[in-house]
Formats: structure tokens, sequence, C-alpha cells
């Protein structure tokens, strides 16, 4: 029994969506799982090669985990995704291992059960939600028990990856939150979010890039993502907007499709060479098997 699957990468927050709102993107790891007879025995290749755990420690064998024990097979990954940038990696790690786990126990879940099963991994059920439904996604906690929906397959915008080679954490980004804020922020940013999900379902990119307003985590985030402040305070000539990818330090520069080349030659030619500038769509599926 072989089994191959795919998870995409993805972006968080879309701006005013704290926590809850994110979209996939058409940036994929994979996961071949083969038996092998012995013990687990991973392997990788791409982003993260030389750091990530080779055994059962590793996030995504824990996540198959849930569903069927690793012994007996040989995890083999091709990672995409660059580490530790906010998009989304561990959710695609999570991801990958649910469904090939329940491949290979002979199961069919919902995606609302795989995403209940691998919430406790991950901690950041936007990330997952769009990693396992693919398009654009919002997340939210009732009762106890995480609920997501697929709210669109695309966006009216697309979306233009600004990749920094430094990396940071979600838990040092995140400590820079703090505990309050104003009710004129709080305000502010509830009507942002509602105009990102009118501009998500309406699929209008001038009501979209009005929506790129928060005042809940990036004002405070600028420290660990400066691009962020750089390009907020000189965007690209034909950007729509910029929004924060997860908790950075990567950023995303919005643009409507006729605009993409401008910008992407505009982001290249003014920032350093290690950068990573990346178009990508938004992408279809989530976690599926090949």
């Amino acid at each position: 029994m072989r089994i191959h699957v795919k998870a995409p990468a993805s972006t968080a927050n879309l701006g005013p969506g704290f926590d809850c709102a994110a979209a996939a993107l058409d940036l994929w790891n994979e996961l071949v799982v083969e038996p092998n007879g012995g013990g687990a025995t991973v392997e990788i290749e791409g982003e993260g090669a030389d750091e990530l755990p080779r055994d059962e420690g590793h996030l995504a064998l824990r996540a198959f985990a849930c569903f069927s024990a690793p012994a007996g097979y040989r995890f083999r990954f091709v990672n995409r995704i660059p580490l530790e940038r906010g998009l989304g990696a561990s959710a695609s790690a999570i991801a990958l291992g649910l469904v090939a786990g329940a491949a290979a126990a002979g199961e069919l879940p919902t995606e609302q059960e795989l995403l209940c099963t691998g919430e406790p991994l991950e901690g950041h059920s936007d990330n997952l939600a769009a990693a396992l439904l693919g398009g654009v996604t919002v997340a939210w906690h009732r009762g106890g028990e995480v609920e997501a929906r697929r709210l669109a397959g695309d966006l009216p915008l697309t979306p233009v990856l600004v990749v920094p080679a430094e990396r940071t954490s979600t838990h040092r980004s995140r400590s820079a939150l703090p505990p309050t804020v104003t009710h004129e922020d709080a305000a502010a940013t509830a009507a942002a979010a509602a105009l990102l999900g009118a501009a998500i379902a309406q699929q209008d990119a001038e009501l979209l890039g009005r929506a790129f307003d928060d005042r809940l985590h990036e004002p405070y985030r600028l420290e660990s993502a400066p691009l962020l402040a750089r390009l907020r305070e000189q965007p690209p000539a034909r950007a729509a907007g910029v929004t924060l990818s997860g908790s950075g330090p990567s950023v995303v520069v919005w643009a409507a499709e006729e605009a993409v080349a401008d910008v992407v030659a505009e982001l290249a030619r003014v920032l350093p060479p290690e950068t990573t500038v990346l178009p990508l769509r938004v992408a279809q599926t989530g976690a599926t098997l090949e």
C-alpha cells in the first residue's frame, strides 16, 4: 500500500480576521507513506531537511498516530513551505499526517473530524482549516469545539508573498500582543472584519482592499516583522493592500491580476536579494490523496 498526500500552505488573518480567517495557497508539501517492515523511518527533502525530527516526534507522524501507528512505515516528505515564516508549514504537516493516517487505517473521517482531531497538535485552527478545506475559510470555537467553513474558492485579489530570510516564532510574535485594546480599535477592526467577509462573499476587489485594516495584532508585530512596516509605508504603486501573513514575518501584497507583474517587478527591485517574492493563487483544494 502506497499513500501519497499533498497539503497547501496558508496565509492566516487576512488583516482583520484575527485567529479565524485564512486562505490556502498554491504552494504544497507532499508526503509518501509506504510499508517498510520495521520501525518508522523519515526522509525529508527541501525545507527543514537539516532540522526537522526524523522519528515519531515529527509533527506529521504525531498526526498520523491519531489514526494509525507509525511503526512499520517509511515516511518521505517533500517540503516547499518555508518554516517559521507565517505560511502554515506546521498546519500543512498536520494535515498531511491526518489524511495519510486515516487512509492507512482505512477510515474516511469528515473534514470537521480531521479538524477537531488535529487542532490540539496545531493550536491554530485558522491555518489548519485552510490546509484541510482549501480556498478561503473561517474557523471558530463554540461549545468547546472548533468549527470551520469554506467561504469561497478564491479571492478577487491575487496574493504576492514577500518572504524574508529571517524567521520568527509564533510565541514570540504573539507575546507582543496587549491583553486589551481600546473600544475604538476593537470597533474599527470589527468593521474591517465585516467588510472582509462581505468582500469574500461578493468577490469584490475594491471592497477587499478597503478591508485590510487591522488594529488587534498587526500594529504590535512590527518589531518582529519589519517588512510589514516598510511595505505599509511604501507599498508598490499598483498594490491594493498589504497584510501580515499569520504571525509573520512574511507579508502578503495584494494586487489585481493585471497588476501582479508590475507589483512583483517593483518588489524585486526595491527589496534585498535574499527576499523571496512569490505570486501565488489561492489553492482550490485542501489536503488530498493523490
